[in-house]
């Protein structure tokens, strides 16, 4: 931690780089240097009462442990994880390391260690994208896993050690609409990621769905007809071609190489009054 505190003003140089950047402010180098210096002692200052207010406040770990003679089996239960292991077994042997190091992952509920050279693994991953992380720290291809009712199983090899797997209620992120879905694979640095980091910035903006790399859709509750007309220009929009979905207005525009589909829940009541939608340029003139 010492460290980082030391690195502060050149992390602080950067993050203020990048937020500068992305809110397209008119700061320069010489700007950006200054307010680093500025606000290195006082990001300090905040950091070492959080430090200090954590470690009053975080309970100090401790582990239970019981050993049943008759099984031969040493339990150890941690928060949210329970180790077993076989009294015969030493706990410098590959297999146990290796549950040790596991353990500390969140998913991990459950090691049971037999012998120096197997591990059953037991996890509870929340999400597909948590599931695949697994697939890949494992390499486990998608034909080497079974699913048995809401359980998927596996068998492999890492480290000289081989794991048995189980994923407690992952049999539905097996499932092809799961590995189908669109969007989780998009580099947030493609023209739709960077529309979407800026857009979530709007204070009108509801939700935002990156369809691909290329295409975004941003819904707005504009609460004005000015941040209705304020949108279109952003997007280059042209006013004729919004359509109507009940009371949504919706209309398809571009923005840093993305395509942006709009919608603005609400919207349709600007364009009630004929006279304030001409003006504001939202209709054409219909003479």
């Amino acid at each position: 931690m010492t460290s980082d505190l030391r690195d502060l003003p050149h992390r602080l140089h950067t993050a203020l780089q990048t937020a500068t950047a992305m809110l397209d402010l008119p700061l320069e180098s010489r700007h950006l240097e200054a307010l680093a210096t500025e606000l290195t002692p006082f990001v300090r200052a905040v950091c070492a009462e959080a430090l200090a207010e954590t470690a009053e406040s975080t309970p100090i770990p401790y582990a239970t442990v019981s050993v049943d003679e008759q099984a031969g089996v040493e339990t150890t239960e941690y928060a949210g994880c329970v180790r077993r292991i076989s009294v015969d077994v030493d706990h410098d042997s590959p297999a146990a390391v290796l549950a040790e190091e596991l353990r500390r992952h969140p998913d991990v509920i459950a090691t049971d260690i037999p012998n120096a050279t197997y591990l059953g693994l037991t996890i509870r991953p929340r999400t597909a994208a948590a599931w695949q992380w697994w697939q890949r720290k494992l390499n486990l291809p998608f034909s080497a896993i079974t699913v048995q009712g809401t359980d998927a199983y596996a068998c492999c090899e890492l480290g000289g050690v081989a794991i048995h797997l189980r994923g407690e209620d992952t049999g539905t992120l097996m499932s092809p609409d799961v590995r189908a879905r669109q969007g989780l694979d998009v580099d947030l640095d493609s023209p739709a990621g960077t529309v979407a980091a800026k857009a979530r910035r709007q204070p009108d903006v509801t939700s935002i769905e990156i369809s691909n790399a290329h295409t975004v859709t941003v819904t707005v509750r504009a609460t004005a007809l000015v941040d209705w007309q304020w949108w279109l220009t952003q997007l280059g929009a042209a006013a004729t071609t919004v359509l109507f979905d009940g009371d949504t207005a919706t209309v398809t525009g571009s923005k840093d190489g993305a395509t942006v589909h709009l919608r603005g829940d609400g919207c349709r009541t600007f364009y009630e009054d004929e006279v304030a939608a001409h003006l504001a340029g939202l209709t054409a003139s219909t003479t």
